[in-house]
């Protein structure tokens, strides 16, 4: 049958989704009222009306089918089969049609078709379907329209479908260009600070930092293949959905994932699991990251058994998301710490420059991450002028004082770092402290002398003669270093330097 086309289509506002705009031309409701009130004194449609129970299969994926269904009443799902798991992947109601391709081409059914609900149909073979349109030719026209329009609507989700696939995979390749050439700029900028015989500390910060760029590094690769593995089959299933507003939004939601309360979704996954019983707990545990008004969007899904398939489809959407948030977060990471590191390892200029020595600290930070993975870290850094130094020599004397506390600690405790300006306003000053067991004042009279080491006598206060060259950088800055009891225990090292200007 050859429908006609209408007479004048309507243009998407948007050129580059198709049907981004569409509006359904012809009403199903209407139609359905039509064949309603024809019913009961039609023999023909009397004849052709078929009703199927909940539960039954109208149609079965792969088998030949020549019959046309008009659904009258009730709800019929998409299943696609397969040897592990059905998926479903969509829900028809009344006005739309069941087995409309099979049934025009002659193909084999694409996806099979089950009765939610108790369905009323019209069953319409090649030869009725030819009987009916001369019968009622008042309600041909629109019968062929909705045929039409059905069919072009498939048509552009599967376009857009395919448009969104090949923008997801251009940006993921993208990503993997990127990481390779960080990848690059990092072992250049490593090697480089291998070669600087200055950094006393160099074998720790250069395993530091290999753990730390690994982390962000597995995560992203790891992001990567499941995307590369899952994309094409999340969207083949998308594609038979007669609406991919909700995958879309759950995939959308995915990329905007915060962090979750990892006690709060323990105790929300002990919920889910005692309500849905029937998930497994890779589905609760995704569930779990959801709030209650996300939830309300699936709890029809997850109460019902024969709904799981979407529901997986639904989470899958969402994980996808999650893993694509986290390459940009990872590269984000890598990036920091590319940056981080080329400026704390730049050699020094012949002349000092004029820099903001808190950022200095913060770098620090980074390239010590491993090292204070078990240290709690609090900051007060307020505004302060800036200090006319040599960045790179100053990196390492934070360097030296931050790895002292973490030894004094033991590599777990409390390490507090501060910074503000002295009363004259012509200094400012930088306070380094622990709650270590502090240093015994015998010991404050040599600390800084370059014979003295307790790095053989005692380990509990962690001093080594990194302190000697941090002193002589800080006088070369023309500045003082001091070493004080911490009120509440532990010790200080306060570093007071020249403000510029």
């Amino acid at each position: 049958m050859e429908s006609k086309r209408p007479s004048k289509p309507r243009k998407d506002r948007n050129p580059n989704v198709i049907g981004a705009s569409a509006r359904p031309i012809y009403d199903k409701t209407t139609f359905v009222e039509k064949i309603k009130e024809l019913l009961p004194s039609s023999e023909l449609l009397s004849r052709l009306k078929k009703t199927f129970p909940e539960g039954e299969f109208m149609l079965r994926e792969y088998q030949k089918n020549n019959i046309l269904y008009v659904i009258l009443d009730g709800y019929v799902s998409q299943v696609k089969e397969g040897e592990e798991r059905n998926t479903n992947i969509g829900m028809q109601g009344p006005g739309d049609f069941i087995g409309l391709l099979s049934f025009q081409t002659g193909e084999p059914v694409f996806t099979s078709a089950k009765a939610s609900t108790k369905v009323t149909t019209l069953a319409l073979d090649h030869d009725s379907f030819e009987i009916f349109l001369d019968k009622y030719p008042e309600i041909s026209k629109t019968l062929q329209g909705l045929i039409f329009s059905n069919l072009a609507e498939r048509y552009r989700k599967v376009v857009n479908l395919h448009i969104e696939v090949a923008e997801l995979t251009k940006e993921l390749e993208a990503e993997k260009i990127h990481l390779k050439k960080t990848i690059r700029e990092l072992e250049r900028t490593r090697n480089a600070l291998i070669s600087q015989e200055k950094m006393a500390t160099l074998g720790e910060l250069t395993a530091g930092l290999a753990h730390e760029i690994n982390n962000p590094a597995s995560a992203l690769l790891r992001s990567v293949d499941f995307l590369s593995t899952n994309l094409p089959d999340l969207a083949q299933r998308a594609s038979a959905l007669p609406d991919t507003g909700l995958v879309r939004y759950f995939f959308e939601l995915g990329l905007k994932r915060e962090f979750a309360d990892t006690a709060r979704q323990r105790a929300h996954m002990k919920e889910l699991a005692k309500k849905y019983p029937h998930l497994n707990r890779g589905q609760i545990r995704i569930m779990a990251e959801l709030d209650e008004n996300v939830m309300d969007k699936l709890k029809s899904y997850a109460e019902n058994t024969e709904k799981g398939e979407m529901l997986q489809l639904l989470l899958d959407s969402y994980q996808s998301g999650v893993f694509m948030n986290g390459i940009r977060l990872s590269t984000a990471r890598i990036e920091y710490l590319v940056k981080s590191l080329k400026s704390y390892s730049r050699q020094s200029g012949r002349e000092p420059e004029v820099a903001d020595v808190r950022e200095g600290i913060r770098e620090t930070l980074q390239i010590l991450g491993n090292r204070l993975k078990d240290i709690k870290v609090k900051i007060d850094f307020p505004e302060i002028p800036p200090v006319r130094c040599f960045v790179g020599e100053l990196n390492q004397v934070w360097t030296n004082l931050i790895v002292n506390a973490c030894d004094a600690m033991n590599d777990a405790g409390e390490l507090y770092l501060s910074c503000g300006l002295t009363e004259d306003k012509n200094n400012v000053w930088f306070r380094v402290a622990d709650n270590g067991p502090g240093v015994p004042d015998k010991i404050k009279k040599r600390i800084f002398d370059s014979s003295f080491t307790t790095k053989t006598a005692s380990q509990d206060f962690g001093l080594g003669i990194g302190l000697a060259i941090t002193q002589s950088i800080v006088e070369k800055h023309h500045g003082t270093i001091e070493v004080n009891d911490r009120k509440g225990g532990g010790a200080e090292f306060v570093v007071t330097l020249p403000a510029d200007g």
